[in-house]
């Protein structure tokens, strides 16, 4: 399809659209650093009326180097600097030179003025410079704020439908773009002046030369245009193939055991190649039509300079030109060509800039997670009490027509422990997340202490729910930030004090720098269970009335397991929890069972009545029971027990 079917489609007509949305939106987004812009744009005037003064100076001695040449100087002889004839007539600065020596200081006067106005440029080019360098990196640092902002705010529904290298992406090269285009807008802020304040001169020098300079330029603003329209296409699936790279690089990194284990290193490399050798043909697209645009503007730039020197040929014949502002013309239209050719480099960066700008802004329209209303109200004092009224749920992208909760309704009161197990997939840790409010519930209510959440600020409600993930997540710092996370404002003593509970201190004093440890990324120089233990550590020091343990043994071997176990007792003793788990020996005296299959409640009782009933609950433990060794699963539930059973007592 060619870019005039592009045009004349519906389709193309909204792509149209969305680019003039887009142009808009970016130059709208630099109106705050207008004055730093205007400032720039006053200093690029500046030395455009420098440059200019060179030329004037050029053209007039050598007019009096004609004039005092071989000159006996019999007589005064005079010139003149400065002088415009025409509609912006100027009288112009003479001087009278009685002899050779006067005639040597008069041209070492203007070598000083020269200097002055070298200095005087130098002054207003690092102005402008410096002016839109900053505003550049104020840009970036502004637009990675309102980036990573808008991440951490959006919902998780909205997450889970983008890759995680895109989203790389945008923040970090898309920005990158964007910032060098803004840094590069002073060259063409230098440019526009220069070719702004030549055109002037030269009309003003000579209208008829003029105009075969003026007649070139809608040329070179059309090859510009439609050049420039190709470059942004192209740069828009430049920046698709990074993010497809950055996807594979996350992908192999997070994924390079499972790799390696299957001897799959050629097939990664062999993907990667193919993403890589997009990203290279769309690159090289680009370079081609970037590259075709520098010769064009320098052979349409020769063009008119050989029409202006043979007509200003002629008007020095013929006694309309002298000769040094012919010279000087001439250097003039060839210098002003220099700039416009900067501005159709520019016109490339900028076109890169857009097709960025339009990916970021589709990051930054992804909506806020949470309840932003006037009437939410804080959720204060909970005692835990829980109620489920038949919810319902489907994710967006739902592949099947089933919905994923279906509703569901149940009650937990506070204090109670309730465990809802089921085969994989059947929806416990989506009904947990609605608790959470990582999605929001399709239809039905659900209740804490006879709250909707649904009314709640989202940050108070969170506030009050602690979370031991399946996966453990640590964050790249020391033990103590890790378990002080949740709790900015805790004391040292207070995170310590949630270790022990947490049967984490032990080891972490053995380590070299205790407390201070530093953990690695994700954790990775602890094991399995000492990142549960510090997992918990972090919410026992939450302190949160309502407790959600979502498989929180399930990577865990039999022997950690059961170091894990006390832990957790000590974090479930006075609060309300719900306990996921597929390790039914963690649940067996829970005070509720809720048997989840298919997003539904097929059961609710306790181990014993469930397993009376000889229903889809009894099955599912005796496989469990099968798979490992009935006496330690009796020996753990026992001591479990007996903990969660003190510490209560305790409470």
């Amino acid at each position: 399809m060619n870019m005039d079917d592009k045009v004349t489609s519906p389709l193309g007509t909204e792509s149209a659209s969305l680019k003039k949305r887009t142009l808009v939106r970016f130059l709208r987004y630099h109106t705050r650093y207008a004055a730093s812009i205007l400032l720039a744009m006053a200093c690029a005037l500046v030395v455009a009326v420098c440059n200019l003064g060179y030329f004037q100076i050029l053209a007039d001695t050598i007019d009096a180097l004609t004039v005092v040449g071989g000159n006996t100087f019999e007589e005064a002889v005079s010139i003149t600097y400065f002088q415009r004839k025409g509609i912006f007539a100027f009288e112009g600065f003479e001087m009278s030179l009685l002899d050779a020596r006067a005639a040597l200081q008069a041209v070492l006067w203007l070598l000083a003025a020269l200097l002055v106005l070298v200095f005087i440029k130098g002054v207003f080019v690092y102005g402008n410079d410096y002016l839109m360098a900053r505003v550049s990196h104020k840009l970036a640092f502004r637009l990675r704020n309102s980036l990573y902002q808008r991440l951490v705010s959006a919902p998780l529904e909205t997450l889970r439908n983008e890759r995680t290298g895109d989203l790389v992406a945008r923040v970090t090269d898309d920005v990158r773009v964007w910032q060098s285009v803004v840094a590069a807008m002073a060259n063409i802020i230098h440019a526009v002046a220069q070719v702004s304040v030549f055109v002037a001169a030269m009309l003003i020098t000579s209208f008829k030369l003029s105009v075969f300079v003026l007649l070139i330029l809608p040329l070179l603003a059309y090859l510009i245009t439609s050049i420039g329209k190709r470059i942004r296409g192209a740069s828009t699936e430049i920046q698709q193939r990074n993010a497809d790279i950055y996807s594979q690089l996350k992908e192999t990194l997070f994924g390079i055991k499972i790799i390696k284990s299957f001897t799959s290193e050629q097939v990664e490399i062999k993907r990667f190649r193919a993403i890589n050798w997009s990203q290279y043909c769309s690159a090289i697209r680009r370079a081609r039509f970037a590259a075709l645009l520098p010769p064009t503007i320098e052979w349409l730039g020769a063009v008119g300079i050989a029409a202006v020197f043979g007509v200003a040929c002629w008007q020095v014949i013929i006694g309309q030109l002298s000769t040094g502002w012919f010279i000087g013309y001439i250097a003039m239209v060839s210098w002003m060509f220099k700039p416009i050719k900067t501005i159709g480099n520019v016109n490339t960066a900028l076109q890169q800039g857009l097709a960025s700008a339009e990916r970021i802004f589709y990051l930054l329209d992804f909506e806020v997670s949470g309840n932003h209303s006037p009437g939410a109200i804080e959720l204060q004092d909970v005692r835990g009490a829980v109620r489920f009224q038949n919810v319902s749920f489907s994710y967006p992208h739902n592949l099947t027509e089933r919905a994923t909760i279906e509703n569901v309704s149940f009650e937990a009161k506070p204090g109670e422990v309730i465990a809802l197990v089921g085969p994989s997939g059947s929806g416990k840790t989506t009904l947990l997340n609605l608790l959470l409010r990582f999605y929001e519930g399709d239809s039905g209510a659900i209740l804490i202490d006879d709250v909707l959440i649904s009314e709640v600020t989202l940050a108070s409600l969170r506030q009050n729910i602690a979370l031991v993930p399946q996966d453990t997540f640590l964050f790249d710092g020391t033990i103590l930030e890790n378990i002080g996370y949740g709790c900015p404002g805790a004391t040292r003593e207070a995170i310590i004090s949630a270790a022990k509970k947490a049967n984490a201190h032990d080891f972490i004093t053995k380590m070299p720098d205790g407390y201070a440890s530093a953990i690695g990324e994700a954790g990775v120089k602890l094991s399995g269970g000492e990142q549960q233990r510090i997992s918990i550590a972090r919410a026992i020091l939450k302190d949160a009335p309502i407790l959600i343990l979502d498989e929180a043994t399930s990577s865990l071997d039999t022997h950690s397991e059961a170091l894990i176990q006390k832990s957790l007792a000590n974090l479930m003793a006075g609060r309300t929890n719900f306990i996921i788990a597929h390790r039914l020996s963690t649940v067996v005296k829970a005070d509720k069972i809720l048997v989840i299959q298919d997003g539904e409640i097929l059961e609710t009782g306790t181990h014993e009545t469930l397993l009376s009933k000889g229903g889809l609950y009894q099955k599912l433990f005796s496989t469990f029971l099968a798979e490992n060794d009935e006496s330690g699963i009796e020996h753990r539930t026992q001591g479990f027990r007996r903990s969660l059973r003190s510490n209560q007592n305790a409470r």
